[in-house]
């Protein structure tokens, strides 16, 4: 395993219980399957051989649905924890009986197989209790009556534990001959006693629950199948089947929950596709944007990490002769920060159409944002405003990575004042700076996603590297220059999956 793929898994506390009990369950199918091989068939009856193939058999289909709950457990709607227990327990119960048909028979393995049916039952009992617990909080109902029942259920449960260990002593619910023959004793017909305690809490259950129909079809099947195998195999000793029920009913409830899921996880991609659309139609995406303009170009893009993204950018007229632009990045990613920087869009451009300097506009949308914003959330922005006849640029930046002027042919990073983000400090003030371009100097706008974009060894881009690429193509075009970026960016991170939004800018100033 790589490191890479051991910090995932560590990095994930779901993902690595489910993977420690695949290891676990697997150990169990190769010693249940080298313990047959060891023992042999000879001296065993043919449907105890059935039962031990079957339960080797059914031992391996718990190892590949862990295997499977490993893989989903990454998903954001994964529910694969909850049948952690059951498949383990049900794994458990497969390997416990399995042994004790191999030791059956056999005079010198006696207590092993009072040891072995012992411990066998008890985790009969405890898949019983676990699935009762999966059935109490998927069909999402509570009552007094289900509360009693619980507490019955539970205490009857401890009770038949303990009488499960006194078994290897005395004849309670079996007993082993001296030819180590497994024989069924006197209580036995009272051992689903511990069941007719949830028969009300059920039936209320069932009956009561909002949860659908194909729901509570699933759940039952825990009740149902197990209680279908307890009634066959009581008729026909030698069959096995309530390990093969349990695993049924295993089965049937994890592929519910994994078509409802993969059904819900359908629908809010459509909708989340249909956001992105949207927030994308939000912001400047024709290229050019001025054609009629000979004076400057302006290009920009923007790579969300998600569907939906926090970055955003704009640019628009003021006037005739004066142009702003503008980056931002919103202190989150998703659809919170979709909402969050869509009105921070619309509060920055529609208070810089009024007019005013840098500093004033800056202060207002801080004022607007910090008045409702019980979610913390605060947004870095680095807005211009540039005079077109004279290339003078006035700008301000709350907390936004410093730009990249281009002056004489060549690009760096002009470190000015830099106040707080937006919604950070409410009340911060947000000083304007100035400085002015000649015909062919550009500015190079960029969140945080291009610098911070790390590589399989965890080294970051940063702002050398995409100096380097700005200065290596002086004769490139804006769109060019985003493009030359977005792609070293690409190859510097390699396999390596993007983690934060990247969104760039680029502005070269002509003059008329």
């Amino acid at each position: 395993m790589s490191k890479k793929e051991q910090k995932k898994i560590m990095g994930n506390p779901v993902r690595s219980r489910v993977v420690l009990g695949f290891l676990f369950v697997s150990f169990l199918a190769v010693a249940g399957f080298a313990q047959q091989m060891i023992r042999g068939f000879d001296g065993m009856d043919s449907t105890w051989s059935y039962s031990t193939g079957f339960e080797i058999m059914g031992i391996w289909i718990c190892s590949i649905i862990l295997m499977s709950c490993a893989q989903n457990a990454d998903h954001p709607e994964s529910q694969t924890r909850i049948f952690i227990p059951p498949i383990i327990t049900c794994a458990i119960c497969l390997f416990l009986d399995e042994c004790a048909w191999l030791v059956q028979g056999i005079p010198e393995y006696r207590l092993v197989n009072c040891i072995l049916n012992a411990f066998l039952h008890i985790a009969y009992y405890t898949t019983g209790l676990i699935f009762w617990t999966y059935i109490y909080k998927t069909l999402h109902y509570r009552s007094r009556l289900t509360k009693i029942c619980n507490w019955i259920f539970l205490v009857l449960y401890l009770i038949l534990c303990i009488l499960c260990i006194l078994d290897i002593f005395l004849p309670i619910f079996f007993t082993v001959d001296s030819a180590g023959m497994y024989t069924r004793a006197s209580l036995y017909r009272f051992r689903p006693i511990l069941y007719l305690a949830l028969v009300p809490s059920c039936i209320e259950l069932f009956i009561k629950s909002d949860s659908s129909a194909r729901t509570k079809s699933a759940t039952g099947s825990m009740v149902m199948l197990p209680l279908l195998a307890e009634i066959v195999t009581f008729l026909k000793f030698g069959v096995s089947m309530k390990p093969a029920a349990i695993l049924l009913s295993i089965l049937i409830n994890y592929g519910l929950v994994i078509s409802t899921r993969e059904k819900r996880y359908a629908v809010t991609q459509n909708e989340l596709n249909i956001a992105s659309k949207i927030q994308m139609n939000l912001l400047p995406n024709i290229f050019p944007a001025y054609p009629e303009r000979k004076d400057f170009d302006v290009v920009a893009a923007t790579i969300p990490a998600k569907e939906v993204g926090g970055d955003f950018y704009d640019f628009f007229m003021i006037d005739e002769n004066h142009i702003a632009i503008l980056i931002a990045d919103v202190s989150d990613k998703g659809i919170g920060a979709a909402l969050f920087m869509t009105i921070s869009k619309i509060i920055v451009k529609t208070r810089t159409q009024l007019g005013g300097t840098p500093s004033e506009i800056l202060k207002y949308v801080d004022e607007r944002i910090s008045e409702k914003n019980d979610a913390g959330m605060f947004v870095t922005l680095w807005l211009g405003i540039i005079d077109l006849k004279t290339g003078h640029v006035e700008c301000g930046n709350a907390g936004h990575d410093y730009p990249a002027i281009m002056h004489d042919g060549k690009f760096a990073i002009e470190k000015n004042i830099h106040g707080s983000p937006i919604g950070f400090l409410p009340g911060m003030a947000f000083p304007s700076y100035s400085f002015d371009l000649k015909p062919g100097d550009r500015i190079f706008l960029y969140t945080d996603g291009i610098v911070e974009a790390k590589n399989p060894e965890s080294v970051r881009f940063g702002t050398e590297r995409m100096l380097e690429v700005l200065n290596a193509h002086p004769g490139a075009s804006d769109k060019e220059l985003i493009e030359l970026v977005n792609q070293a960016v690409g190859d510097f991170v390699k396999s390596e999956p993007q983690f934060d939004d990247m969104t760039m800018l680029s502005f070269t100033y002509f003059k008329k």
